[in-house]
């Protein structure tokens, strides 16, 4: 069969232009199929292991930001001169310090100065300021790390028991209560209770009552009593005991008696509030309420009643009993501390 020419022509071109267009199609509609692999890799969730005690930030590849004051407990020290041209206020109070005493070779001044304490200065001065080891931790310094700097001199005698103590356990660092820049320190008499009372208010309050101890008269301070850097005793108290605690000052108390009272060898606060009462002699209640509380119903010999009756002020009429003039026990024991008479079994002598 004979064809022309032209119609051959057309034919070719014709098949040529579908075969491009169903090119086209396939490669901008790309079939997916359900088993077909994805170009990008899926992010896997980080699987923690519960017996890496690793510190958050020190993992191999945590992510935490540049810290510029670290390592500022290292480097060159620039000398107290270079402290004194900003720092002029406190280099005159140290000098005026046993710390500022560099003819004594147990003071920072007899060593590297102000950087005995505070570190070397090198990166503070290169950092307008900043970076340098902070008793008051403004760059981070943790507790232990402020207050290692001073029990590196004063570790021993009233600073041994630190370590166990009831500021320790609660974070306080030595610039709590302390402070070398200043002329009056927490050792002064005069100021010192004002320190305490900034935490311990409710002693404050108690001192305040109609009867206490000549605290606010600075006669009697805190550490007269306690120590607090730690001690072996109750209440960080400097004996061992309360009452060991009271003999120091009331010797006279102590005894040892013929007849003794049993709670005034026990514990002096069973009967007594030691920084102030609303009652005569520092006594938690007003007599006999307050040796009713062992005493409750006493009976003399012979079938004889002797104060059988609870004393609460209600009746009129107990203000007669001849036992009670003055509604107080203490009208004829007098001894209750404990006597040495041998008729004073009954402390009347």
């Amino acid at each position: 069969m004979n064809h022309s020419p032209r119609l051959s022509i057309f034919a070719i071109i014709t098949l040529l232009l579908s075969s491009q267009m169903l090119i086209a199609a396939e490669t901008a509609v790309p079939a997916i199929t359900p088993n077909e692999d994805k170009t990008t890799e899926e992010q896997k969730a980080v699987i923690i292991n519960p017996a890496d005690t690793t510190a958050s930030g020190k993992a191999e590849h945590s992510f935490k930001q540049a810290n510029v004051c670290e390592g500022m407990a290292e480097g060159e020290y620039l000398g107290t001169d270079i402290c004194a041209d900003c720092h002029q206020d406190k280099l005159q109070t140290m000098q005026a310090s046993p710390h500022g005493q560099s003819s004594d070779s147990r003071t920072p001044f007899s060593q590297k100065g102000c950087e005995t304490c505070h570190g070397p200065g090198i990166l503070h001065f290169d950092n307008e300021g900043n970076c340098i080891i902070s008793m008051t931790g403004r760059f981070g310094e943790s507790v232990e790390q402020r207050n290692n700097v001073c029990l590196g001199c004063h570790k021993g005698g009233d600073r041994l028991h630190w370590l166990s103590s009831t500021h320790e356990a609660e974070d306080l660092v030595c610039v709590s209560c302390h402070s070398i820049h200043k002329p009056n320190d927490v050792i002064e008499r005069t100021s010192q209770t004002e320190v305490c009372y900034q935490c311990h208010k409710d002693i404050r309050s108690q001192t305040l009552r109609s009867f206490s101890h000549p605290i606010r008269d600075n006669k009697v301070i805190c550490s007269d009593c306690h120590n607090p850097h730690g001690s072996s005793g109750p209440s960080s108290l400097k004996q061992y005991s309360i009452n060991e605690n009271c003999y120091s000052c009331h010797a006279e108390k102590r005894g040892p008696f013929l007849w003794e009272h049993n709670p005034a060898t026990d514990d002096c606060t069973l009967c007594h509030r030691v920084h102030g009462s609303n009652h005569p002699a520092l006594l938690n209640k007003q007599g006999p309420q307050l040796c009713q509380q062992c005493h409750a119903t006493q009976s003399a010999s012979g079938g004889r009643t002797h104060i059988s009756n609870l004393y609460d002020f209600g009746d009129s009429h107990t203000a007669r009993a001849r036992f009670t003039v003055g509604m107080n026990c203490v009208n004829c024991h007098s001894k209750v501390h404990g006597s040495n008479h041998p008729s004073g079994a009954a402390l009347q002598r």
